[in-house]
């Protein structure tokens, strides 16, 4: 909803937004009783008194819980010669919770044309809890492969049996303050200069407990930093029982930021077209402090600067970007994984090359547009890090380097008139080297990523209109288990493909041509659809599940498939 007071001074937007993902995440592998639920409400004011002032609110409430009670689950894996298929059952259950509130207050000062100054406060509130008690017992057997047999695809033999308990008690309250003011100077229409300081302030209470027992044939595994001779059963284990996995730890942390920026922009002509040019700095300053924490301040400076060249004659665009790139770290990419924050991580640095170009040329007497930009980015002091099911785990040591380059394609215009579509082509390899051992892939190392968007519609029956989405990337690492040496898991996760498609009715496309009193000219848009989401139906892995094999030793990855085919129905209307 929105409104404008009768003197034009004022005027609000607001919205409500509730969603429950119930009907598309159950339609996963795992069978489940799962209630995700995400609720939200936004709203902005604006007040334009008259004269050079402005002033504007933006505020933000959201509430995300998610209810996840497992039941079962069967993945099959392995080859055609040997085939195997992990079940799962399932005990207990997952809460977790997540409150965030925002609000920020910005007052503009247009001196005159050509000044422009800007005050922005804000603040931001999250609370989230990471509560769960999940038992899970698994089986892992042996498939009959033989076609004709009366067990054909169940499972025949059980090599493996075993339970893994995960419990966890997590909760962070973190409150973080921002104070800001912008300027904006033109000269002359050729000259403009920006600057900008900012003062933040960080406070984050977390407790993290969490612990995993692994239990199998009878006897529980101890971590592989345990260093106890275990060869039960043969003879009796008189070690300690420990969990396969315990984190512990309680952070009252405050990080205090300031920074600064400076930037100008120029532009010049030169021979058949303009030359434009930016540059800039940007300083970074933080201190970490809190309680039991050693109080740490470090200094970043990051210089850049880009030129583009727009000739006249033509819809061509040159760009060419480098600079030195700094990422402070985050409360989060402070702790490492013991869940011990680490006050003296430096900050990731980066060294960036790019080279671009736009072009818009014109097709069958319709636009098109081409864009292309190549890259490379070396990369110091990285904080390295593992993906555990879908959370970010970082060894906050700073104990490696890395690289990352690649292409990206983009062509989109009208290839059916009166329709947008586009096709993407992507390629990128990144990997990184800890403490000397060589190159391994990053856990973003996506080499190959293709996409299409046509969009369509019926000449006889304008209204209806058709789409159709295609995206292939090739598959990412598959990742490591706890405590496990990343060096020795370089497998990948299987590609990722996936088509949908759309048909709508869109009821007011002919509303010029219709009485004003018509029903359907009381609506903007008013239309009805049915889409078919992974219409193929293809098993797109995302993570994989470690499952240990006390046998053999060794440990499989399971991949954790996403969902499968899905329908949707689409209403949408627009006063």
């Amino acid at each position: 909803a929105e409104g404008i007071s009768k003197d034009k001074k004022w005027s609000a937007i607001g919205g409500l937004r509730y969603r429950d993902n119930s009907l598309l995440v159950n339609s996963q592998e795992t069978q489940t009783n799962f209630r995700p639920r995400f609720m939200d409400a936004q709203v902005n004011i604006n007040f334009m008194p008259g004269g050079k002032w402005n002033h504007s609110f933006l505020g933000n409430a959201s509430y995300n819980r998610y209810n996840y009670q497992p039941l079962t689950r069967q993945t099959n894996f392995g080859t055609l010669d040997e085939p195997i298929a992990l079940q799962i059952f399932y005990e207990g259950q997952e809460d977790d919770r997540y409150q965030t509130l925002f609000g920020a207050f910005k007052s503009v000062y247009q001196a005159n044309e050509n000044t422009t100054y800007k005050i922005i406060a804000s603040a931001f509130h999250t609370q989230e809890q990471e509560y769960f008690d999940i038992d899970a017992s698994y089986f892992l057997g042996e498939v009959d492969a033989n076609i004709g047999s009366e067990t054909f695809g169940n499972v025949t033999f059980n090599r493996a049996i075993g339970s893994q308990l995960n419990h966890a008690r997590n909760n962070l309250d973190a409150l973080i303050m921002n104070f800001e003011i912008k300027g904006s100077h033109n000269e002359n229409r050729k000259h403009r200069f920006d600057w900008g300081a900012k003062f933040t302030h960080e406070n984050f209470r977390d407790r993290l407990v969490e612990w995993e027992v692994i239990d199998s044939a009878g006897f529980s595994i101890n971590p592989p930093v345990v260093d106890i001779p275990n060869d039960q059963p043969y003879n009796p284990y008189v070690g300690p029982l420990v969990p396969f996995q315990n984190v512990r730890a309680t952070n009252f942390v405050d990080i205090n930021r300031i920074s600064a920026f400076a930037q100008w922009n120029t532009r010049t002509r030169v021979r058949r077209g303009m030359l434009y040019a930016t540059a800039g700095v940007r300083a970074h300053n933080w201190t970490v402090s809190g309680r039991g924490l050693e109080t740490v301040t470090q200094t970043v400076f990051s210089p850049r600067v880009q030129l583009a060249y727009k000739l006249d004659n033509k819809d061509m665009l040159f760009r060419f970007s480098t600079g030195f790139y700094y990422q402070p770290p985050f409360y989060r990419e402070l702790r490492d994984m013991s869940g011990v924050v680490q006050p003296r991580v430096k900050a990731q640095q980066s060294v960036h090359f790019v080279l671009a170009n736009d072009y818009g040329f014109t097709m069958w007497n319709r636009p098109f547009k081409l864009v292309s930009e190549l890259y490379y980015k070396a990369m110091d002091d990285v904080n390295t890090y593992t993906l555990e099911n879908v959370r970010i785990r970082y060894r906050a040591n700073n104990d490696a380097v890395a690289y990352a380059y690649g292409l990206d394609v983009r062509l989109n215009g009208e290839f059916v008139k009166g329709t947008e579509s586009w096709f993407t082509f992507g390629y990128m390899k990144t990997e990184e080297n800890q403490n000397n051992r060589g190159y391994i892939a990053r856990p973003t190392d996506q080499r190959l990523k293709f996409g299409i968007l046509f969009q369509d519609y019926m000449p006889n029956i304008p209204n209806v209109k058709i789409y159709m989405n295609i995206v292939y990337n090739t598959g990412l690492p598959g990742g490591s288990p706890s405590y496990a040496d990343a060096y020795l898991y370089q497998t990948r996760l299987r590609d990722y493909r996936r088509a949908d498609v759309g048909f709508f009715y869109v009821f007011t496309e002919r509303n010029a041509q219709r009485a004003a009193s018509h029903w359907l000219r009381k609506f903007q848009d008013l239309s009805l659809g049915f889409e078919v989401f992974n219409m193929f139906n293809n098993q797109n892995a995302i993570t994989n599940t470690w499952v240990r094999d006390a046998y053999t030793k060794n440990q499989y990855g399971i991949p954790n498939f996403m969902t499968t085919r899905v329908f949707n129905l689409r209403l949408t209307a627009r006063l």
